[in-house]
């Protein structure tokens, strides 16, 4: 699915884009993760994609609905990662998720829009 207009989660900012998605997908949570870099750690570009499109398949295959992103660092330091805004999932769905797909982290939207960044180790 694409978006309608790209927008940027600010983590504890309340996104009305978000908000919006949420009523278009009938969705009151969604969590941005990418399986990129397993544990922070810089993987070759080749080990990156196949790790992406696992992870696109375990979220079809639970029939779950997402919107492309990007997930940039703002200083510049770390390259962009491509990733997934995934709605309609639980917190304790979307933990387990970013486990499987070794991530340190991702970021987490309930209903009130407000992302927020979730660590996990």
């Amino acid at each position: 699915m694409a978006a309608a207009e790209p927008f940027v989660l600010h983590i504890g900012r309340a996104s009305p884009e978000l908000a919006r998605c949420f009523k278009r997908h009938r969705a009151n949570s969604a969590m941005y993760i990418t399986a990129w870099n397993p544990w922070g750690e810089p993987t070759p570009v080749v080990e990156n994609h196949a790790a992406q499109q696992k992870l696109l398949a375990e979220i079809k295959s639970r029939g779950l609905r997402h919107l492309d992103g990007e997930g940039c660092d703002p200083t510049g330091l770390w390259p962009c990662e491509p990733s997934l805004l995934v709605f309609g999932i639980s917190l304790e769905a979307a933990k387990k998720l970013a486990t499987q797909f070794r991530q340190n982290g991702f970021v987490y939207a309930a209903g009130d829009a407000t992302p927020r960044l979730v660590l996990l180790r």
